[in-house]
């Protein structure tokens, strides 16, 4: 019997909860994975090869194989940009001013 509930399927982490096969975030990842194939496939601007549908960050990013270009759709970028904002006040609160 686990005291901090399951452990994920696809990760190994703890999922919070018991008898929950998986994790919220590869959970969310694998949501993510399912609306990526509705998705219409999109030509690369650069070269014209068909992208392939990436996950990174949350979100459904398309990729050229041919030239590894990385194509954002509307909001994504910003998306990205408060991720990342997130991630450095998170780094200042641990870290001691003196």
């Amino acid at each position: 019997m686990a005291f901090f509930g399951s452990k994920c399927s696809r990760c190994g982490n703890r999922t919070g909860r018991k008898g929950d096969t998986t994790c919220d975030t590869c959970r969310a990842e694998l949501q993510l994975r399912v609306l990526a194939q509705d998705e219409v496939q999109r030509l690369c601007p650069v070269d014209g090869t068909a992208m392939t549908k990436d996950i990174a960050h949350m979100l459904v990013l398309d990729r050229c194989p041919q030239c590894h270009g990385v194509w954002l759709d509307g909001g994504e970028l910003e998306h990205i940009a408060d991720i990342n904002d997130k991630a450095l006040a998170a780094m200042s609160r641990g870290m001691l001013v003196y």
